[in-house]
């Protein structure tokens, strides 16, 4: 579309003529150098910028010199867009600075690594630093999900970094623990009402073809379904800045590689015994840019809704750390 030339245009330049972007060299305590190497939407056809509703404003391939960096699930970006802050499979926060061209994301950089915080006692023996999604609990500290010892842990609002809190347990609802080994609660949102939302990647719902969700009100869990189609499963959500949702699925077979789909799920869908169903925004697949994307954000900008996708590398040279973002779309005018 001739409307969208110029911005095609721009991030191309920005692939072609920056493709190695800012490397962070912070000082002190956690300090992570971080490489980000611009990344087209289409490889194949470094102009195309558009895929269903999702605009994309420019990504990155995520690199460190330091072998702890990695294997990164969940995302939050701060309101202002300067700060994104994810957690790893191996029990570390990772916080970097966002820097921008005019509308598009055009670097990464001055990247902190620092280990998640555990229970002062806590000694249950397995993998207890599985950490998958993480939601803002409105007062400047985050819910953080995990897998095999299925739990979330509340870091509450530090005087420095909510990254430097130690964890309050949040008592998950009955048959939370009982979970599949691996396939625990990936997505985990904050609602515009303050009730947390919850939805597990492989537990059966109870209806067919669905899985466990629940939300809490502050006071007790309540039950409901997520239902899933062909091979996608749920990776996360995250709450949209008009409070309806952002849901992230992703899914992966040897012969079509990764895929990711983003829907959008209306807020006053999510009650006591429903099945949340999602709308189809956008899917990613080759040979467009994508891996096993894990984590997603949404921000406001100058009345522009903006998404942040993260991808999980699982520390596999075969796999990439890829940060992208795009903006939302309206939906098409229907035709009269």
């Amino acid at each position: 579309m001739k409307s969208r030339f110029f911005n095609s245009l721009a991030i191309t330049l920005l692939f072609l003529a920056a493709c190695t972007a800012a490397v962070g060299s912070p000082t002190g305590a956690g300090a992570l150098p971080i490489k980000a190497t611009a990344v087209p939407l289409n490889p194949a056809d470094p102009a195309q910028d558009q895929v269903g509703r999702l605009l994309y404003r420019g990504g990155f391939r995520l690199t460190s010199p330091d072998k702890r960096f990695g294997g990164l699930s969940g995302l939050h970006v701060s309101a202002n867009g300067e700060r994104m802050i994810a957690m790893s499979d191996n029990g570390r926060w990772v916080s970097a600075k966002l820097l921008y061209d005019k509308d598009n994301l055009a670097g990464v950089t001055d990247g902190v690594l620092k280990p998640i915080k555990k229970l002062k006692g806590y000694h249950r023996h397995g993998n207890w630093t599985d950490a998958e999604s993480l939601a803002q609990d409105g007062s400047g500290g985050f819910y953080v999900s995990f897998e095999h010892l299925h739990r979330i842990w509340h870091y509450p609002a530090h005087p420095t970094d909510p990254i430097d809190a130690d964890p309050e347990p949040l008592n998950g609802p009955a048959g939370f623990e009982s979970q599949p080994l691996n396939g625990g609660v990936e997505a985990l949102t904050r609602l515009c009402d303050r009730r947390l939302l919850a939805i597990s990647e492989e537990a059966p719902g109870t209806e067919p073809g669905t899985k466990k969700a629940w939300f809490y009100d502050g006071q007790s869990w309540k039950a409901l379904n997520y239902r899933t189609t062909g091979k996608f499963r749920v990776s996360g959500a995250t709450t949209l800045p008009d409070c309806n949702l952002a849901i992230l699925e992703r899914s992966y077979t040897r012969r079509e590689g990764p895929r990711v789909r983003v829907l959008y799920l209306p807020a006053a869908t999510i009650r006591a015994g429903a099945t949340l169903q999602g709308e189809e925004l956008a899917t990613l697949a080759r040979p467009l840019t994508v891996d096993n994307m894990e984590g997603i954000a949404a921000r406001r900008d100058h009345g522009k809704t903006l998404l942040y996708l993260i991808s999980d590398d699982n520390f596999s040279r075969r796999q990439r750390t890829l940060l992208m973002m795009f903006e939302l779309l309206p939906p098409p005018e229907k035709k009269k």
